[in-house]
């Protein structure tokens, strides 16, 4: 071999290796978080790993079917927060590669997945929430069941988010089923359906419009409410009487993506049950899953809360068959909105 072949032989190598080692630092997640929270706990990865990331917002739901549509050729590595059940339907179809975090035996043993499917990361309660002027308005008292958003006197006042598209809304949808039964939990949410102003496809709005008095009550996860409330937004907080379901936000390796994506995202889920992972998922306002790991900064008590032996994975595996029903039982009967 000739010195000056040597030479450039050695140069397309070392050249083909930056290549390599710039694409595996490169990541692109899905995420249904808010975009700072989203842009934060990346932030926060690549400041530990080195590992830059961009990342898609969408609504949870979506996430799942941008996953689904784009099997045959994924265009991320990481899907990135969301309700565990959405993890669990994903799974079940072989969109998902599982991967154990280096740290998942630290997670409470109640909200891991038998098979690392996909990785917890936190926790939110479903809460109430309301604008007290506009309830002063109507002469109604905060809603403290689930019931009471059928109220007559929440006419055109409630505003809720589309169980196909919002992983708020579809742990909403399992929580009464899993409370009251299915048929019982479909009545009380057929009722609901002529108070309800409008279906939004994701919770962001949900407390601009309370807040503004556009609207006088709703449903969110309690992290999205904490957010608020650190804004100063208007709103005060409630909790169903009969028990709350909550969102297990969790994360996993898109099946099939680049072999240097999925890599990248499985350090990810390494990092993320660390203690600098957690810190950074609680500046989300989410609490942790990893027992005696404490969050300082959230205002709402949710220690006197009553929740429910919440079902992930029957959730999780019951989804289309709900949103079927959703969708006949509920949407159908008021398509003129």
């Amino acid at each position: 071999m000739t010195k000056a072949r040597s030479i450039l032989l050695s140069a397309v190598a070392a050249l083909a290796f930056s290549t390599a080692a710039t694409y595996a630092q490169d990541l692109t997640a899905y995420c249904p978080m808010s975009e700072d929270d989203c842009a934060s706990v990346l932030k926060a990865f690549e400041a530990d790993s080195g590992i830059s990331s961009n990342f898609v917002r969408m609504g949870a739901g979506e996430v799942l079917a941008r996953v689904r549509a784009e099997a045959a050729n994924p265009q991320a590595g990481l899907w990135l927060a969301g309700t565990a059940d959405l993890f669990i339907q994903g799974a079940a179809e072989g969109l998902l590669e599982a991967h154990a975090s280096a740290s998942i035996d630290k997670v409470d043993a109640k909200f891991r997945s038998k098979d690392n499917s996909w990785t917890p990361m936190a926790v939110s309660p479903i809460a109430f929430f309301y604008n007290p002027k506009y309830l002063t308005q109507l002469g109604a008292e905060p809603p403290t069941s689930w019931e009471d958003f059928a109220k007559p006197v929440f006419k055109g006042a409630v505003v809720l988010t589309h169980p196909a598209s919002s992983g708020t809304a579809s742990v909403v949808l399992a929580t009464m089923v899993q409370i009251y039964g299915e048929d019982k939990a479909f009545e009380i949410l057929k009722a609901t359906d002529p108070n309800v102003l409008q279906y939004s496809r994701s919770a962001g709005s949900l407390t601009q419009m309370v807040a503004s008095g556009e609207v006088a009550i709703s449903q969110a996860f309690t992290h999205g409410l904490e957010a608020a409330l650190k804004q100063g937004f208007p709103i005060e907080v409630s909790f169903p009487k009969e028990g709350t379901g909550y969102e297990l936000n969790s994360a996993a390796v898109i099946a099939k993506a680049p072999e240097a994506q999925r890599e990248a995202a499985k350090k990810f889920l390494d990092w993320v049950l660390t203690d600098a992972g957690q810190k950074a998922l609680g500046a989300t306002h989410r609490e942790s899953v990893i027992p005696g790991f404490k969050n300082p900064d959230l205002q709402i008590k949710t220690s006197d809360i009553k929740l429910i032996d919440y079902d992930s994975k029957w959730a999780g595996e019951n989804r289309g068959r709900l949103l079927e029903r959703y969708e006949a039982d509920v949407r159908a009967a008021s398509a003129a909105k």
